[in-house]
This record gives C-alpha cells, sequence and structure tokens, in this order.
C-alpha cells in the first residue's frame, strides 16, 4: 500500500515574530518634548534647567508660589538626590524618576492641605510624611518642624518637598551602607561630609 502526502508551500503565510511595537505614552513623549525643548546639546538638566520646567509644568498649581516657583535651594537638591554620577545633572530617565517622586509628594501634600491654602501645619507633616512612608520619631519630627515651618509652624509645598528630598536622601545613603539591614552603618567624618554635602 502507498500513502501519498500532500505538501503545500507554506511559506509565504509564514509571520515573523518580530513583537509589536508599544505605542509611546502621551504623557511621557510630551514629558519628553518638554525635556529636550530645555536639556540641550548634552540631553542633561542642571537645576536651573529643572527649574525652568518644574515653574513650568506646574504654574497653575495653587500650592507653588506664582512669582518665584520652586526656589534654587530645592531645584539642586532635587538635582543631587538623583544624580548618581556627581554631574550636577539629569538625564531624562533620572528626570522622569524625579517627577514620579514629585507626583507622590505634592499628591500627599495636597491631602493635608485641608485649607487649600498652600501650607499645612506641623502636626499634618507628621502624617504626610508617614503617607510617604518616613516614620520618624518625634525628636526628628520636632525638628523638621523648625527647619522647614514658618514663624506660625506652617509649612509650605516648597519646604515640604525639600524635607522629603533630604529624607529619602539620608535615608539611601544610610541603606547603602547597612548591608546586614541591622539599622547600622558605619561611616568615616570625611565620608559622611561627602555623601551628605551635595544633597
Amino acid at each position: 500500500m502507498m500513502i501519498m502526502l500532500a505538501t503545500e508551500d507554506k511559506a509565504d503565510d509564514v509571520v515573523p515574530g518580530y513583537p509589536t511595537p508599544k505605542p509611546m505614552d502621551p504623557q511621557k513623549e510630551s514629558l519628553r518634548r518638554l525635556f529636550d525643548s530645555i536639556a540641550g546639546k548634552d540631553m542633561e538638566v542642571d537645576w536651573m534647567e529643572l527649574k525652568l520646567i518644574l515653574d513650568h509644568s506646574m504654574r497653575d498649581a495653587p500650592i507653588v508660589d506664582e512669582t518665584h516657583g520652586f526656589s534654587k535651594d530645592v531645584c539642586r537638591s532635587m538635582v543631587a538626590m538623583l544624580d548618581a554620577d556627581k554631574s550636577g545633572k539629569l538625564g531624562f530617565e533620572e528626570f522622569e524618576a524625579l517627577l514620579s517622586d514629585i507626583a507622590k509628594w505634592k499628591a500627599i501634600f495636597k491631602t493635608y492641605d485641608t485649607e487649600n491654602c498652600g501650607r499645612i501645619s506641623g502636626f499634618q507633616l507628621r502624617e504626610a510624611l508617614n503617607s510617604a512612608g518616613y516614620h520618624l520619631n518625634n525628636r526628628v519630627l520636632n525638628a523638621l518642624g523648625h527647619r522647614y515651618g514658618s514663624r506660625d509652624g506652617k509649612i509650605a509645598f516648597d519646604d515640604f518637598l525639600m524635607c522629603a528630598v533630604k529624607i529619602k536622601t539620608y535615608i539611601e545613603i544610610f541603606k547603602e551602607r547597612d548591608a546586614e539591614k541591622n539599622e547600622t552603618a558605619t561611616f568615616t567624618l570625611e565620608e559622611w561630609i561627602e555623601r551628605t554635602i551635595y544633597s
């Protein structure tokens, strides 16, 4: 008995297994265009360029000072927080990570700014920092209230941002040295100054 197998040329039916390109997120694309327009030839932003971007992107937010925008100190500290190579500048990915942090802190601040006046009380600072994942003792919270609060004990958004940036930076510096995760880290005086002075 003889069996005949019919063979067809299926070469035309084969579809290559290339992944379909994902469409660019419109928000990310818009952010990229804004970043590119300010970053210049080096495709990085320093604190002055960051201030331009932030002042522009949050110009309609009532929690930001309309006249002066973000302070130069908070812009410098935000750059330093994510500036791994200590170049004084942020690339797009670092910038995007920073905006994610700012958006989180802004949402938290607005939650506790119950009077919608762009300021929170020292007591609300404790709750806001807890919401951001920073659980600090009373002595530290007291010091933060004095450091970042005004005479009447209120904390503006710009100061809240600076406070959150500093806490995040110091915690990350500490965690890098806390290899055993036992809340102990050792620094020489020079190492500590070097790590914290640019923050």
